[in-house]
């Protein structure tokens, strides 16, 4: 396979390796002994210098229900955002991974520990929503429309349900003695949206050049900077061949 080839390969055939790789250290978290403590937000701890706990707590769980409905949602959502496109998909994990924590260090001070990876997945969940709703609006698809705006609508009774509730609705937090903390949904759900709205793919059309054309350098100048050759189909040797024919 050439590289133009590669290049043009439809993003849903590419494997989701990020997100696997997500899913495996989080299993690996826990099922390893001891490591957990190791790694979960522990303020006392993050006071006393160990900062990576603000990152690594959220590959940590209370219990094999949360890690198994955590790693589901990152498994599947997770999957759909990374290959559409994988850098938002990494700056939507990065920058959730850092602004959950920093947040919850500051409006809940109350809370000593923290782990799971619901936060990332609320990220994930509203850049995927942002995303295809943008995606549906620009095709004028109002069924499509309407459906994700009914799923935004659950995931926003969902944490409202946690609010009010204190518990959450698939984990059963009470088994696992934990405390839901839905502030860290919306934060995630907030870095999702805005990672979405930045979220911006050309929408210049596709000028494939063939054989025979006399093509000026001008016309394709937007193709030659950083768009080669997925946008343009754009071919060397046809190019050369029309630009010496051009000369004759």
């Amino acid at each position: 396979m050439n590289r133009s080839s590669f290049l043009a390969e439809p993003a849903a055939r590419r494997l989701p390796v990020a997100s696997l790789l997500f899913v495996m250290f989080a299993v690996a978290v826990h099922v390893v002994p001891g490591v957990a403590d190791w790694l979960q937000f522990d303020r006392d701890a993050v006071a006393r210098g160990e900062l990576w706990r603000l990152v690594t707590s959220h590959f940590v769980h209370w219990s094999g229900n949360h890690l198994f409905w955590d790693t589901l949602a990152l498994g599947m959502l997770g999957g759909l955002c990374e290959r559409d496109r994988v850098g938002r998909f990494l700056q939507c994990v990065a920058l959730s991974a850092v602004l959950i924590p920093l947040t919850l260090w500051f409006a809940a001070p109350q809370m000593a520990t923290y782990r799971g990876l619901s936060g990332i997945d609320s990220a994930l969940f509203a850049l995927l929503a942002v995303r295809v709703g943008r995606q549906s609006l620009s095709e004028k698809d109002w069924l499509k429309l309407s459906i994700a705006g009914i799923i935004s609508g659950g995931f926003a009774a969902k944490v409202g349900f946690e609010f009010v509730t204190g518990a959450t609705l698939f984990v059963d937090s009470a088994a696992a003695g934990m405390i839901p903390m839905p502030l860290a949904h919306v934060v995630g759900g907030l870095v999702g949206i805005g990672c979405g709205l930045e979220d911006r793919r050309s929408t210049s059309p596709r000028l494939p050049l063939s054989p025979g054309r006399v093509v000026r350098n001008v016309t394709y100048l937007p193709c030659l900077v950083g768009r080669l050759p997925s946008d343009c189909h754009f071919n060397p040797a046809w190019w050369l061949k029309d630009s010496n024919s051009s000369k004759k």
